[in-house]
């Protein structure tokens, strides 16, 4: 009988703590918390479950160090394949430091999400470390301190200053000394064209692929809204040389399987805009409306 009222006792105790239950049939310890799907046994009991972190950011400009898909922000998780995420904020610091010259450092540098489930009181748990780091309402709230190479801003500046001169003087192409033709050909650039298009397809995942992931996670909610199915599945970047040196257009594309229900889902291909890059300068500009959109401008 007593462990019975305990038992009775313990049920109440964390029964007040969780949030409306999902629409998997699975409560959840935070609001932000999901539960999009579950898979039973035979018995009934839950041993697995499709989760997502419904979580915002702020600065937004945080999110542009995570990957939210991985991340099981953008799309959920499975729990037998992730139990535990670490946010870590501060991965790209170093890079973007010496990349552009400036880069924030902020505070909390991880956040990590242990994701747990009681089938006894059928209730998914999560866990965040450091505690307080997410609001009841979802809100990421970090704090940061912006640091500056002064040798790369100058570097930066001095080649934007060559790129303009270069594009301003116009002069009528002059034959090429037979030496030079010469060595022309002992030394073709050839491979270093696909070098530069790595770069500006990587400029573009780094800068704007946080953007675009929330722009395809807004999409699915849209989708979900009218009781459909969206299915996000791989990006495609493409880069070509523009007219001007160390210019690159990269077009970005992602591929999803669309449908009124999982059986019935069909192949689809999305924009995910056009982004102008200069490798020199390594910024990275919306193109046309979709990545405008996307960009917020």
């Amino acid at each position: 009988m007593k462990k019975t009222l305990c038992g009775a006792i313990l049920i109440f105790l964390l029964g007040g703590c969780y949030t409306p239950i999902n629409n998997s049939g699975v409560a959840t310890t935070k609001p932000w918390l999901e539960v999009s799907g579950k898979k039973t046994g035979f018995d009934g009991k839950q041993y697995d479950s499709c989760y997502r972190f419904n979580v915002r950011f702020w600065p937004q400009e945080a999110a542009e160090n995570i990957d939210l898909k991985d991340a099981c922000i953008s799309a959920c998780c499975w729990r037998a394949d992730k139990e535990e995420i670490t946010l870590d904020f501060n991965k790209n610091f170093e890079a973007d430091l010496a990349i552009h010259g400036r880069a924030r450092k902020y505070s909390p540098a991880k956040i990590t999400f242990t994701v747990s489930h009681s089938n006894l009181v059928n209730t998914t748990k999560v866990t965040v470390f450091p505690k307080g780091a997410v609001s009841n309402n979802g809100l990421v709230k970090l704090s940061y301190k912006e640091y500056e190479n002064p040798a790369r801003l100058a570097q930066i500046a001095k080649n934007a200053q060559t790129l303009a001169k270069a594009n301003s003087v116009t002069s009528t192409p002059q034959e090429e000394p037979q030496s030079v033709k010469q060595r022309a050909v002992k030394t073709p650039k050839k491979s270093s064209v696909p070098k530069a298009a790595d770069t500006a397809k990587a400029l573009v995942q780094r800068q704007a692929g946080a953007k675009i992931d929330n722009f395809f996670y807004h999409m699915n909610k849209t989708y979900k809204q009218q009781g459909a199915v969206f299915l996000i599945s791989e990006r495609i970047l493409h880069a070509r040389a523009a007219a001007e040196p160390d210019v690159y257009t990269v077009s970005c594309q992602a591929k999803a399987r669309t449908g009124i229900d999982v059986q019935n889902l069909r192949a689809s291909t999305f924009s995910c805009g056009l982004w102008t890059v200069n490798i020199t300068a390594g910024t990275v500009e919306p193109d046309d409306k979709r990545a405008r959109l996307i960009w917020g401008k």
